[in-house]
């Protein structure tokens, strides 16, 4: 159980997914977002469905990512993992009609070859993608040129943010949010989470 009552009370889940305290951390906060919106915790995904979808992208996840699938599935962490049947190369989604697509930048189209969604960013068409090699953790922002940001060196950065800004919903304190983004920018830099928040 978590309570929120003072900003030291918010948790950090881990510095990196596989630390030694990662997973009762995760588990903590996962189960406090779950039972915050009456929803049940998902199963954890099996080596096999993780290893047909990596055959089906052609390439591997990140370690990280793969890791919470196998601890936690496809769980609530306040903002929406993509089922695996939705988790794909963005550069498909627009390949049978150019013309809807966004008009990408010569930045954009250096990386866009490469990045692979596994999480809408609250259901806004915004996402967040990982590069097919460097693992790197993308964002593809609808609204803004360029649109497509380099945001984490890893996907444990993505989750530690998502794990930490969820646990503004779990405290009465109106207070809450600001704290949660207090840590998030000490962690990961006021910038990252400028382009991620507004």
């Amino acid at each position: 159980m978590i309570e929120i009552h003072k900003k030291e009370d918010i948790l950090i889940p881990f510095n990196q997914i596989g630390d030694a305290d990662w997973k009762m951390n995760t588990q903590k906060i996962i189960e406090a977002i779950t039972d915050n919106f009456g929803d049940d915790l998902k199963n954890p995904v099996p080596k096999e469905e993780i290893l047909a979808l990596e055959t089906k992208l052609g390439t591997t996840l990140p370690k990280g990512l793969k890791l919470f699938y196998e601890t936690f599935g496809i769980a609530a962490i306040g903002e929406q993992l993509q089922d695996f049947n939705e988790v794909g190369w963005i550069k498909d989604i627009w390949a049978g009609e150019p013309q809807y697509g966004p008009d990408f930048t010569g930045d954009d189209n250096k990386v866009l070859p490469y990045l692979i969604s596994f999480s809408d960013y609250l259901g806004n068409g915004n996402m967040f993608c990982f590069h097919s090699e460097t693992k790197e953790i993308y964002y593809y922002d609808h609204d803004d040129q360029p649109y497509l940001t380099k945001m984490f060196d890893t996907v444990d950065d993505y989750f530690k943010g998502c794990l930490i800004f969820a646990q503004a919903d779990l405290a009465e304190n109106n207070e809450a949010e600001n704290w949660t983004e207090e840590i998030v920018i000490q962690l990961l830099g006021e910038k990252t989470v400028k382009k991620w928040r507004y």
